[in-house]
């Protein structure tokens, strides 16, 4: 007689569904593997409808989810007594009386549970004797840290930086110490939190490759250069308009810099008004948008963890241009997959070597291929994490003695 399935809850502080934006697809991915080998319930907080919830258990394959509303003046108010508390600004944001009553009620019938982000890992207080997983992913206050280095001093994202910074930090360390599992996607990352390894599991960031066709450099035709993300990001905006104000205008007559991604009205005339540039806002097909860029790039001076779009370049065939920031996320075995840029002058001259030079550019899209696959690809991500909470639910008959 075969064992009955463990049941999973998983929760996270945004409904991953329609599955857009990093963290959202990454909980979504997360979902549909272990959904193979666990009961998985979802809960998040979001406006999905019931045909949106819907969607999302018969692509993923589990068997509950709910999304509970959160309104913007219960996030405000949030923030705010948060703000006074000394905890962080996002973990207030996103805290709900509603989301902590409702795991409550289904770790009744849990057999562990995943966290997604600090935002997400207060509805854990040891409640039954359970593994618990917090997903990190990345070192959020290496972030901040970023941006006050990085920002200017008239810009209110650096000083809400340089209040946020030091109570995540705070916080990051508080919830290390409260979960039998931290997973990080890189080794960066994992190095910055100073996890323990016997408690750490690298679980990197995945793309699904056969979503994205390879179309060789030697394919491709056209004078435009692909930056794919959610422009209304600090990170990608900032970097957006560095590149379209400083290097753009250091390239051949004709280039365009084709921003992929959700960006809001007024952000989007902004950008328009810099010549050069062309927003798509959210496409469909990825890789029909960049059909026509010979390049792509992530100039992002503030970056943690392994950037979606990085891994979206490399499994499409685009050849690469990216700041350090970007580029320290990826494993080592990225090595020789894309190219580096600093200054303005950099960025320019690495873009006309990969428009000039197609065969090195083949060289360095067919490595880049090959290592997402390899170590990028869901199912493998999947499996890892799969496997080990399989251990911590097999090494852990009596649970974890409650705080």
């Amino acid at each position: 007689m075969t064992s009955p399935r463990k049941r999973l809850l998983f929760v996270t502080s945004r409904f991953p569904y329609p599955p857009i934006g990093g963290d959202r697809l990454r909980v979504f991915h997360l979902a549909r593997l272990l959904a193979r080998e666990f009961d998985v319930e979802m809960l998040g907080l979001g406006s999905a409808s019931e045909s949106e919830v819907r969607a999302f258990c018969e692509e993923t394959g589990a068997v509950r989810a709910r999304a509970i509303a959160h309104g913007r003046w219960r996030m405000l108010l949030g923030a705010a007594r948060a703000l006074i508390r000394g905890l962080p600004l996002q973990v207030g944001y996103f805290s709900s009386p509603e989301l902590d009553a409702e795991v409550g009620r289904r770790l009744e019938h849990s057999d562990a549970i995943v966290c997604h982000l600090i935002r997400s890992s207060s509805v854990w207080r040891g409640q039954r004797r359970i593994p618990a997983v917090l997903d990190f992913c990345d070192a959020i206050s290496s972030n901040y840290r970023q941006v006050v280095q990085t920002a200017s001093l008239l810009k209110p994202w650096t000083w809400v930086s340089r209040i946020e910074g030091p109570r995540v930090s705070r916080f990051e360390q508080r919830e290390i110490g409260r979960f039998d599992v931290l997973t990080l996607v890189s080794a960066a990352d994992v190095r910055k939190l100073g996890t323990p390894p016997e408690r750490t599991l690298l679980l990197t960031q995945g793309v699904d490759p056969d979503r994205f066709e390879f179309l060789r450099p030697d394919q491709r035709h056209g004078q435009a250069i692909a930056l794919v993300g959610k422009m209304d990001t600090y990170p990608n905006r900032t970097g957006a308009l560095w590149f379209a104000r400083n290097v753009l205008p250091l390239l051949p007559s004709g280039t365009r810099l084709k921003l992929i991604g959700d960006c809001p009205p007024a952000l989007r005339q902004e950008f328009e008004r810099v010549p050069g540039v062309e927003v798509t806002g959210r496409v469909v097909d990825i890789a029909a948008a960049c059909a026509d860029c010979y390049a792509a790039v992530a100039p992002l001076n503030v970056a943690t963890g392994i950037q979606n779009k990085v891994l979206e370049y490399f499994a499409m065939g685009l050849p690469a241009v990216l700041s350090a920031s970007v580029a320290s996320g990826l494993l080592a075995e990225s090595a020789g997959t894309y190219l580096l840029a600093e200054s303005p002058e950099q960025w320019a001259g690495q873009l006309r070597q990969l428009a000039s030079d197609r065969a090195g550019a083949l060289a360095m899209t067919e490595r880049a291929r090959r290592y997402v696959v390899q170590y990028h690809d869901w199912d493998r991500i999947g499996a890892t994490l799969s496997d080990r909470l399989h251990l911590s639910l097999d090494s852990m008959p009596a649970g974890r003695p409650s705080p």
